[in-house]
């Protein structure tokens, strides 16, 4: 089993997956927040990368949100339209602060794949940057999950439209909904983006009915969405 985890963070999801698929589970994970350090550098079969992910090999602008590490992006966008910055019937506007851009070595997942090989699972969980990451994967691998929010679904669709292109077919997901556990096709989850929680199934993208989580306005819908 091999898994990329993007955006380490403190490395919970690292910690989930050699948990579930066990301890000889080869791990490459990579985090753009220089401040944050492993937990994880004692395994031999982990790899931590200290760049962000992007569409090309280079560099890009980087955004830490000290008070709030989860929330650290390299989206413009997430910093003026999400939920964290907006607000919500759950957040208070401006919940969290964002530091000025900081410079920092960017790769992708063709880069990774060709050093590392092709991994079962791709997780992805960025903060806004979902489809500039997906935009440098030109191959289908097994499985791909990331983070959507409802408040940016253009993010989403374009995520979407490439992995199809690519040639996935299946997807489902996973997610806190604000209706309830209501949806059939969605696999409601308390923890909204639980790490490892798989959807109970999956369709093609237009009988998933995406759609029908989305309220642009609202900025509460969140989760992980699924394709293969």
């Amino acid at each position: 089993m091999k898994i990329f985890d993007i955006g380490y963070n403190k490395g919970e999801f690292t910690t989930a997956s050699f948990d579930k698929f066990g301890d000889d589970t080869v791990i490459v994970a990579v985090e753009p927040n220089l401040a944050l350090t492993s937990i994880h550098s004692d395994k031999e079969n982990f790899t931590l990368i200290k760049k962000a992910v992007s569409s090309e090999v280079g560099e890009v602008s980087f955004y830490a949100a000290p008070f709030d590490n989860g929330c650290s992006t390299t989206s413009q966008e997430f910093m003026e339209v999400s939920r964290f910055a907006v607000g919500s019937k759950n957040l208070p506007p401006k919940a969290v602060i964002w530091t000025p851009a900081s410079t920092i070595q960017s790769t992708t997942l063709d880069q990774l794949i060709e050093e590392y090989g092709v991994p079962e699972y791709i997780k992805i969980d960025v903060e806004g940057g979902e489809l500039d990451i997906l935009k440098g994967l030109t191959q289908k691998t097994p499985e791909v999950f990331f983070e959507w929010h409802e408040e940016m679904p253009d993010v989403l669709y374009g995520c979407i439209e490439h992995l199809r292109e690519l040639g996935y077919t299946q997807f489902g997901v996973c997610g806190w909904f604000d209706e309830g556990d209501v949806f059939k096709k969605a696999t409601f989850d308390e923890g909204g983006d639980s790490y490892l929680t798989f959807p109970e199934n999956y369709y093609s993208w237009e009988e998933l009915e995406m759609e029908k989580l989305i309220n642009k306005e609202r900025r509460v819908n969140y989760g992980m969405i699924f394709a293969k």
